[in-house]
């Protein structure tokens, strides 16, 4: 008698998963499976179905089972359930990835029971990891973004984005937005006021108008990241006054300048900002060209 080994799991096709589910459920004469039930007399675990599918409800529904979704659980019962998980696994802590290969609920469906992951981490007794960071926000990464172009003076690429120039990995953009393409195209939109920018203008600008405020101010006296990175862009990344930029000359430091000073009523928009380099600001000070010809 010949010993086999049994059928090799790996890289199975997503029709196989499938095709040992509907197999289990006719075995067992149920329209509806639950884990436990797979697990038992499953040629698979319920946990590489939810790996490969998403969830467990959502591999039943790919192989036209039913979906039992219970609604209004109990808090008590998801808490039990983390601490089991946490008793298996031998930690003070679970990571999502880590729930949904041994949980009974969806990590989703935890998170917005208690308000997120780490809020039914806390109700649970379990501690957070230390290698937990709370979910950059959009307008976190689109100013990011636009401080890592502005130092590099230029279109940046994904390399770009690690300490010390950038605060969050390209996977976070990735993440976010579904590539890194989509990621600038995003950030660009964002920037320009959801008009898509392709490259600066081959002509130079026309001189800005300066507007003199004589009443009361219109608005703050620093520009947001979307303002200062629309004057880079417009001036090319490149100081007005001596003709550095970042993208020549690393470690230069782009500043988004009043060309009427704050202090004599300049508004801080678009048309009195220009790019000066840190040097080239300093020396101006709160000059404005009138004065340097009187």
């Amino acid at each position: 008698m010949r010993y086999e080994l049994d059928p090799e799991n790996r890289n199975c096709k997503d029709a196989v998963l499938l095709d040992d589910l509907r197999h289990v459920a006719i075995r067992l004469s149920k329209s509806c499976l639950t884990k436990d039930d797979y697990d038992e007399h499953g040629r698979f675990c319920a946990a590489t179905m939810q790996k490969r599918f998403g969830s467990w409800n959502k591999a039943l529904e790919l192989s036209g089972l039913a979906v039992e979704k219970r609604k209004s659980i109990p808090h008590k019962e998801l808490l039990d359930d983390l601490k089991r998980v946490a008793e298996l696994l031998a930690t003070e802590t679970i990571s999502t990835l880590s729930y949904r290969s041994l949980g009974k609920f969806s990590d989703v469906t935890i998170a917005r029971a208690f308000g997120s992951w780490v809020k039914a981490l806390a109700a649970a007794g379990l501690s957070v990891s230390p290698a937990w960071r709370p979910k950059a926000t959009e307008e976190e990464l689109l100013s990011n973004m636009a401080s890592v172009w502005e130092k590099i003076g230029k279109q940046p690429k994904e390399r770009d984005f690690r300490p010390p120039l950038s605060r969050f990995s390209p996977d976070a953009y990735v993440r976010r937005y579904g590539s890194w393409r989509k990621a600038l195209e995003h950030f660009v939109a964002a920037a320009n006021g959801d008009r898509i920018h392709s490259e600066p203008e081959t002509e130079p600008a026309p001189p800005p108008t300066i507007p003199i405020s004589e009443n009361k101010r219109r608005t703050s006296r620093e520009p947001g990241w979307r303002l200062r990175f629309l004057v880079f862009l417009r001036d090319r990344f490149t100081c007005k006054s001596c003709g550095k930029t970042p993208a020549l000359d690393p470690g230069t430091q782009l500043h988004a300048d009043h060309i009427l000073p704050w202090s004599k009523g300049g508004e801080t928009i678009l048309e009195n900002l220009q790019t000066l380099c840190h040097q080239c600001n300093i020396g101006k000070g709160d000059l404005f060209m009138n004065d340097e010809k009187d």
